[in-house]
């Protein structure tokens, strides 16, 4: 009982969590118009236009930079279909306003994202393609989690310098006398001599330390993840969206993919050796557009709301074009985070990866189609 329950939970947290997965998603908007004297029934409907497309326009707007570029390409056709695009509006708020004769009204709707997807894939075909319009793509996805970081200690290195100074400083006198007596037959000298030195001795020792400490960054290596179970719905986000999928298994030459895992599994860029090699077999296939992300799976930690564990998910993406002479990076997607909840590790990270892999492809798509790239 207790396991349904908590497969419950992560079930509803996934719904919340990832609305825009959803084929129908809920939005917030605000219409505002102006009226000569008194606030007619077709100024009241005509903020209730204007508050359904700031609906979609949020929607649009919350979703990221490139949706809302797309946005500005089919609001024309969204304003003359507005049934088309919109199941259902509740009014939540209306406000007359006489003394600035202004009348205001926020609904909520049901929106279509499946219709509002065709529509900007028709708007996409009818505006300038670009280049690499209309053409086969080829798509690698590689998950990967830290496997080992090794550290460095500090390079610590001293210096002393010393310097001794000397002062020796020495004086001294001679004293003597001599006498004779004389004695019958017999001479007799007597003589003394009294000698005094002084010697002084000055000396400073001057001392400079120093020295210089390096700092080495870690090294990290990554363990490869397999995102075959995400193949299918990924590529079926690229096909709806009218790209051409080719399986990179029958374009890439045999060593591309080793190249690439190996590549990976040491940093977060293709070498150059490498990226040459990828854009010759994609020209000899034909295939002019290729997409390379990464899905970095970070540490499973306990989720505060449910007590889950959470795992998150951290993709960066880039497009290039190999079509022209010279290959160019058409679309890119900066590090996202995405995040998922599941009983245990292995269930978090399976279901993160997937919901990541699935959102990373629509962003990828929504840039190209701002670009003029369908």
């Amino acid at each position: 009982m207790k396991k349904i329950l908590l497969l419950l939970v992560t079930a509803l947290l996934s719904v919340t969590a990832l609305p825009s997965l959803a084929q129908v998603v809920n939005a917030k908007g605000v219409g505002t118009v102006s009226y000569a004297t008194i606030v007619s029934q077709a100024d009241k409907d005509r903020a209730y236009r204007a508050a359904q497309v700031a609906s979609i326009e949020r929607y649009f707007a919350e979703a990221g930079e490139a949706e809302a570029e797309n946005f500005d390409a089919i609001q024309p056709k969204i304003e003359e279909n507005l049934d088309k695009f919109i199941m259902s509006t509740t009014v939540l708020n209306e406000q007359d306003q006489p003394g600035m004769r202004k009348y205001s009204v926020a609904v909520r709707t049901e929106l279509n994202v499946t219709k509002l997807r065709i529509a900007l894939r028709g708007a996409s075909k009818a505006g300038q393609a670009g280049p690499a319009g209309n053409s086969p793509m080829v798509y690698v996805f590689l998950g990967r989690e830290v496997a080992a970081v090794k550290s460095f200690d500090d390079r610590v290195v001293k210096r002393a310098e010393m310097k001794l100074d000397s002062d020796v400083k020495a004086s001294g006198t001679t004293r003597g006398s001599e006498g004779e007596n004389i004695q019958g037959n017999n001479i007799a000298t007597t003589a003394s001599k009294q000698k005094t030195s002084k010697v002084s001795v000055n000396q400073s020792i001057n001392v400079e330390t120093g020295g210089s400490t390096n700092r080495k960054s870690d090294e990290t290596s990554y363990r490869m993840l397999s995102m075959a179970s995400h193949k299918t719905a990924v590529t079926s986000v690229f096909s709806q969206s009218g790209f051409q999928v080719a399986d990179p298994d029958f374009v890439l030459a045999d060593g591309d993919m080793k190249s690439v895992n190996a590549d990976f599994s040491k940093g977060s860029d293709l070498t150059p050796s490498t990226m040459r090699a990828l854009v010759l077999s994609l020209r000899k296939a034909g295939v002019p557009l290729f997409v390379v992300a990464t899905f970095d799976v970070g540490v499973a930690t306990q989720d505060p709301a449910s007590g889950l564990q959470r795992v998150a998910v951290t993709v960066t993406g880039r497009v290039l074009d190999v079509s022209g002479a010279l290959p160019r990076e058409v679309a890119s997607v900066p590090p996202v985070q995405y995040f998922a909840v599941a009983p245990d590790n292995a269930i978090a990270t399976t279901k993160a990866l997937k919901d990541a892999s699935l959102l990373a492809a629509k962003e990828i798509v929504s840039r190209l189609n701002a670009s003029g790239i369908h």
